[in-house]
């Protein structure tokens, strides 16, 4: 098995995984749909204290979180190279004064390619980060340029040797499939180029347009052509073939990594694990509330300085239900889910069981799903409707 099994019983654990958000870019690309802005010292200089004094409010808030043992930080954006090494240690110094972090096993950060430096990447080590995420996209700079990107493939290249030679051994990529104007050969070539880096894991994004994003508007007025679903699935599928023959495994959907080299941080979410998320739109899970915080720094730099919660979309579930999003969403992994363990793990889900075997067998009767063991995992052409699925659990 690519990952171990999940625990038997469920009893709601500490918290184990930490993310934060930095939400600083120095311009935005022309496809993302994720919460930035434009990075001024002025704000840089500020941030850095912040996601700390958050962590405290969500701590008396949540008294069981004092006893934590966080095992995996993610640090994401945006662009967090922008707070530079000086605020990096800073974020970092504050936050563990409030909740330690002397015990993470696993440390990410993501690093645009232009933001690569020696003294970066050393910054990092000595901080305790151990895995970098680069965002290389595509490895064709008329592409790069097309989509907004403001790094080349030489850039990508650099990155990539400059983390490895500084002791990154646990370094990954993000790649996007399906991008508008790239065909197969261009496609396939990027692929190649991605796994020349010996990188240990990657990630690879179906291309989607997200509302209000300059693509997007291209699109409306009829200025770009957008593949269409058999283009997508071909260019997913080509990359299954051709990571698969260079040893990676596809152990959820969008991710591949060599033997042992899973991020433990998004299995540790995809397992129905609590996490905690810091700063302007990051997302937080914690017993039976879960929560978004508000797309917008000013109003996340006001309530904090007035000692109060960020603005944030909030939810608590019944049990029933918060069991039920605990366990679908394993269905994204290779490893699958098996109703009966889920209900040993979760009592709410003991009369469901049943009926999910059920469910399962006519989805597998549709070729969704199959069965290994006594787990159900999704098959190539579930992974197709993977969302269809998960609602069809619902």
């Amino acid at each position: 098995m690519l990952v171990s099994g999940l625990r038997q019983h469920y009893v709601i654990p500490m918290l184990e995984h930490l993310y934060v958000h930095i939400p600083f870019c120095d311009g935005k690309c022309h496809y993302c749909g994720f919460y930035s802005v434009v990075s001024e010292p002025r704000l840089t200089a500020l941030y850095r204290s912040l996601p700390a004094g958050e962590l405290t409010l969500a701590m008396a808030a949540h008294p069981n979180l004092a006893e934590s043992r966080i095992s995996t930080v993610y640090m994401g954006g945006g662009t967090p190279a922008l707070l530079g090494a000086d605020g990096l240690r800073c974020l970092v110094s504050d936050i563990a004064a409030v909740l330690p972090l002397d015990a993470v096993e696993e440390w990410t950060i993501e690093i645009n390619p232009a933001s690569a430096t020696v003294d970066l990447f050393r910054a990092l080590r000595a901080l305790g980060v151990n895995r970098i995420s680069i965002g290389a996209q595509s490895f064709c700079d008329d592409t790069l340029a097309r989509i907004g990107r403001r790094h080349t493939a030489d850039a990508t290249r650099r990155a990539v040797r400059l983390a490895q030679e500084a002791g990154f051994d646990d370094t990954g990529l993000d790649l996007i499939a399906g991008l508008p104007g790239v065909d197969t050969a261009e496609w396939t070539d990027t692929l190649e180029q991605a796994v020349s880096l010996d990188p240990a894991h990657l990630s690879v994004y179906a291309f989607s347009l997200e509302p209000g994003t300059p693509l997007a508007r291209q699109a409306a007025i009829g200025d770009l052509t957008v593949p269409g679903d058999d283009a997508q699935l071909d260019a997913l599928s080509l990359a299954e073939t051709l990571l698969a023959e260079h040893g990676f495994a596809r152990y959820e959907i969008s991710n591949y990594a060599k033997p042992g080299r899973e991020c433990r941080h998004n299995l540790g979410v995809w397992r129905g694990n609590d996490y905690l998320g810091l700063g302007p739109s990051a997302a937080s899970r914690i017993g039976r509330t879960r929560w978004t915080n508000a797309e917008d720094l000013a109003d996340y730099i006001e309530a904090l300085a007035e000692n109060r919660a960020p603005p944030r979309q909030a939810q608590t579930l019944n049990v029933e239900d918060d069991a039920i999003e605990r366990a679908v969403f394993a269905l994204r992994l290779e490893e699958g889910l098996d109703p009966f363990a889920d209900a040993k793990r979760f009592p709410a889900l003991a009369d469901r069981a049943d009926q999910w075997e059920e469910r399962l067998e006519g989805l597998a009767r549709q070729g969704i799903v199959e069965r290994g063991g006594r787990r159900w995992r999704l098959t190539a052409r579930g992974r197709e409707v993977c969302d269809a699925a998960i609602r069809e659990l619902f």
